[in-house]
């Protein structure tokens, strides 16, 4: 029996740290055939077989699901939408389609149509614009019409009426955002044409279109509303002035928008706030909220206009953002005193200040995080409520202050909870981000604290009675109506946190939360396996799912769809559905219940990857997609009942023109015990009667990704399938993590793991190499330092040396790399001096003279994550202890060389001729063995340059 603990471990494969997106196209398995038996013959892939590739995205179905919509990406960009209809056999293909949306009534799909880079690239060089198509497809007589120069559109609710807006001409005047915006009646076929539209958005369960009107000098300027049904069109503000943030009451007859208004005495514009209520007839009311014209508006403040304005549940109040305004800086005229100084002091020149900056111990977040987020701070800004029926005496009332600057505005609008994180200012240094809560009374703005020091905070009920936090491993309520606080899973007799989780942080995380129940009854959490339903005061709790009795993880997947500004909420007599993992035999599926009580039954139950379960919005018509390794991704059709699925989609079928790789799941018991899991895939066209060699990758947690499909690429260096079709088998085992032992916990884990292949697999064991990027590369960069079981290793932007990296800088979010060392990927817990000696033991760099294995490492100039300074000290590092090393240099390349095409695929490329020599004994290239001088690197890439020509 394998423990609790090991099993949760596989939940949080990737931590925040140094590197996430290298492993979206490694891809692992556990295979249906038999160890030994021989993959059936066929050719193997060649280069130029890979672009025909497909990628399948989302899938949109119709509102009856007779329609299904999937855009495919291809290897070569020759991407395309493809249209199926989900009963029959048939399928409308649309070349570099895109974005697909069906009408509420079914009867028309709507989508964008763009066009080959090659055409992109043409356009550019001719200077004229890129521009998109809408494409309309009558669904019931299959009839296609196209509108060019289409760059948004949006049915409207009842589906009858299709606006499309236009690009603004190439030759607009400055500041002109406005175009053409046509509006079709997909009845009658008929075309209405507005100018100078720059938004627009419709009503909810309405005929009614709003527009902003932005002409040239802000002629005719203003906010229109054309009602589609009656062919009326009215304006409702036309002053002069940028309009923005236009805003319907969700499922009311409000609208809201702003106009912009400048001062000489600013810097910034603000905005006057406009709203209009009754829309759908009868008296109009016409609200306005101007700065000027409000007394206790200070003139400090300013609207800002990245904050579009919100209306309140029953629409008597709006919401929207207020910051501090800048004075606008003193031009002095000419025959001013800035003139007669001059006139006194010709000599004096124009001030040019240093370009320094000053940074400071005492900064709470250092100057280059505060850089990257310069643009973002500027657009800080604290929620304000405007009262609408409340008269000139309290007009608005300003809830976010610069100590609750996160404000969050609950159900029905009377109260918000606003989070506090300056008490724990030093704290977020280096440590987790805590908040106070507090409760703001939406009328006063008074508020109060409600809880303190949460660092996971779940968020309010959907009514908007309740708030949830996860607070030392348990979870609590703060009742907003009674001001009680409640401890709502003592009695859940499993912990909700993932105590196995081997990050050194003294709150582990939470599996999470499901939601809550119509009327805020009660809030569904999660356990390892299981879902429990909490009343909100603590005095009851309920499992709702017997996952852990065979350890599968049961998730409640919320197929419901709300009308706008309703509670999203979990249905409680209504079918449910749950998505259903094994950890262990990576099988997937969901299951399915009556109600929210009712125990779940399975419904689909694979050894594949079962995901993307979706509704049709008017009929019990479902699908969900399914893949593995040997399987392209598909989309199937099925029934309330889901066991009765169809195939509707079938991506890449010419696989079955080649070999393919298959894998399985290897068990293998740690150094230290623990048991843990990799995926082997095998090589296509594998015979058993062969010896192989073998290219080890690893990444922290592999095995959770075992069903994924990988599709063949040039561009990325680490490739599941073409290493297999290469003929190497791939093994992807897992890792776990030791307080500040990081280094030797991997090589405790790959080892044995290792072995464990090649002990029971043709896998030769002279022949095995090692790879890993980021995070991985450094465990790579590690693990050859300590042990010489693997012939060649190959490093993607390793960190080598931990102190140094500890004090380096995160430049691609600007942050210190030392929280990432003390709680989080790095698990190192503390800073190096206070444990020297465990930074110095799992450094690479500090055991270079055990490097045995033939190394290459690949790093961009630029890397944002892992400083390219730790590839310089490794390499002089294994240059001056005389180890054979090659350092791929990509200038200008971020952390995943993958900036441009020609510097991943040469990457790629080289890695396969590193492995290939090594591990294959094939005659690479010199650079392999002795590098290539400088002045010859030049005369190379000349000669390559002209050979492309």
């Amino acid at each position: 029996m394998i423990s609790s603990s090991v099993r949760s471990f596989k939940r949080w494969p990737i931590a925040a740290g140094l590197c996430v997106g290298l492993l979206l196209s490694v891809g692992l398995l556990r295979s249906n055939v038999a160890v030994g038996q021989a993959a059936p013959a066929g050719a193997t892939l060649d280069e130029t077989d890979y672009g025909k590739w497909e990628r399948l995205g989302g899938a949109t179905l119709s509102p009856e699901g007779d329609w299904m919509a999937t855009p495919i990406r291809r290897v070569n960009d020759k991407n395309v939408l493809r249209i199926h209809h989900t009963e029959q056999d048939s399928t409308i293909a649309v070349d570099f389609g895109r974005d697909p949306s069906f009408s509420a009534d079914g009867r028309w799909l709507a989508y964008s149509i763009g066009m080959s880079e090659e055409k992109r690239e043409k356009l550019r060089k001719q200077e004229k614009p890129v521009r998109r198509t809408l494409g309309l497809l009558n669904l019931q007589t299959g009839d296609t019409t196209l509108v060019p120069s289409v760059a948004d559109f949006a049915f409207s609710d009842d589906g009858r009426w299709l606006a499309m807006m236009r690009y603004p001409p190439q030759e607009a005047p400055d500041g002109m955002e406005g175009a053409d915006l046509l509006l079709r009646d997909l009845q009658s076929g008929t075309y209405t044409s507005f100018g100078n539209v720059s938004d627009f958005a419709w009503q909810d369960e309405g005929p009614r279109l709003a527009m902003t009107i932005d002409g040239a000098e802000q002629a005719g300027n203003g906010i229109r509303l054309y009602n589609a049904a009656s062919g009326r069109l009215r304006t409702l503000a036309s002053e002069p002035g940028d309009y923005t943030g236009l805003s319907w009451q969700p499922s009311g007859t409000g609208l809201a928008a702003m106009r912009a208004r400048s001062s000489d005495d600013w810097e910034h514009k603000t905005h006057v706030v406009l709203a209009w209520r009754n829309l759908a007839g009868g008296p109009v009311e016409t609200h306005r909220f101007d700065p000027a014209e409000v007394d206790v508006f200070p003139d400090s403040l300013r609207i800002v206009e990245y904050r579009t304005p919100e209306w309140a549940t029953d629409g008597d109040r709006l919401f929207f953002g207020v910051q501090k305004r800048e004075a606008a800086e003193e031009n002095d005229d000419e025959n001013g005193p800035a003139a007669d100084s001059a006139a006194a002091d010709s000599s004096l020149e124009e001030y040019d200040p240093a370009d320094v900056q000053v940074w400071h111990t005492s900064d709470v977040e250092i100057i280059p995080w505060q850089e990257v987020r310069a643009e973002h701070d500027r657009q800080d800004n604290f929620l304000t409520a405007w009262h609408l029926d409340a008269g000139e005496a309290s007009v608005w009332t300003r809830l976010g202050t610069e100590r609750t600057e996160d404000v969050e505005v609950l159900h029905g609008g009377d109260r918000a909870v606003g989070l506090d994180e300056t008490p724990y200012r030093q704290e977020r240094m280096f440590g987790p981000v805590y908040h106070d809560l507090y409760v703001i009374d939406v009328t006063t703005g008074e508020r109060k604290r409600v809880a303190q020091k949460v660092q996971y905070w779940e968020g309010p009920s959907p009514n908007g009675r309740y708030l949830l936090w996860l607070k030392d491993d348990q979870y609590h309520t703060y009742d907003v109506q009674q001001g009680e606080t409640a401890t709502v899973t003592a009695d859940v007799p499993v912990p909700v946190v993932d105590t196995a989780d081997d990050h050194t942080v003294e709150q582990k995380p939470p599996f999470g939360v499901a939601g809550w129940t119509e009327g805020d009854r009660s809030v569904v959490v999660y356990s390892e396996y299981d879902a429990w339903r909490l009343a909100p005061d603590g005095a009851e709790s309920e499992r709702l799912t017997k996952g852990r009795a065979d350890s599968v993880e049961h998730r409640y997947v919320d197929l419901t769809e709300e009308d706008p500004g309703e509670p999203d909420v979990i249905p409680r007599n209504e079918p449910l559905y749950w998505s259903l993992y094994d950890e262990w035999t990576e099988e997937h599926g969901y299951a399915r219940s009556t109600q929210l009580t009712a125990t779940p039954e399975r419904a689909v139950w694979k050894p594949k990857m079962v995901t993307g379960l979706t509704r049709a919005d008017s009929a019990d018509v479902y699908a969900y997609r399914v893949e593995d390794f040997e399987d392209s991704p598909d989309y199937f059709r099925a029934g309330p009942a889901l066991a009765d699925a169809e195939p509707v989609t079938d991506t890449n079928p010419f696989q079955e023109e080649y070999a393919w790789g298959r894998s399985e799941l290897v068990t293998y018991e740690t150094a230290d015990g623990k048991t843990l899991q990799g995926a082997l895939f095998y090589p296509a066209n594998y015979d058993p009667e062969k010896s192989y060699p073998m290219i080890t990758y690893i990444y922290e947690i592999r095995s959770p990704s075992a069903r994924n499909y990988v599709v063949p690429t040039r561009e990325h260096p680490y490739n599941t399938t073409v290493f297999t079709q290469e003929g190497y088998f791939v093994f992807q085992p897992d890792i776990r993590y030791r307080p500040r032992d990081p280094g030797r916990s991997a090589v405790d884990a790959i080892v044995p793991a290792v072995q464990k292949v090649v002990d029971t697999t043709p896998v030769d064991g002279d022949r095995v190499g090692l790879t890993g990027h980021s995070w991985g590369g450094y465990q790579t960069t590690f693990t050859a330092t300590q042990t010489d079981l693997f012939a060649a290793a190959v490093a993607g932007a390793p960190l080598t040396n931990m102190v140094s990296m500890y004090n380096s800088i995160y430049w691609r979010s600007g942050g210190t790399d030392a929280r990432i060392f003390e709680i989080s990927q790095g698990r190192m817990e503390v800073p190096p001096w206070e444990d020297m000696d465990a930074y110095v033991a799992n450094s690479p760099l500090h055991h270079i003279e055990s490097l045995n294995t033939p190394f290459l490492m690949a790093f961009g100039t630029d890397d944002g994550a892992v400083e390219f300074n730790q590839g310089v000290e490794f390499y002089n590092a294994a240059r001056r202890a005389g180890k054979q090393l090659a350092f791929l240099v990509y200038d200008d390349e971020n952390h995943g060389i993958s900036k441009q095409d020609k510097n991943s695929v040469d990457y790629r490329n080289r890695v396969l001729e590193w492995f290939d020599h090594y591990l294959k004994e094939e005659t690479g290239p010199s650079w392999i063995e002795d590098g290539i001088p400088y002045l010859k690197q030049i005369e190379q890439k000349k000669e390559e340059k002209k050979a492309s020509r």
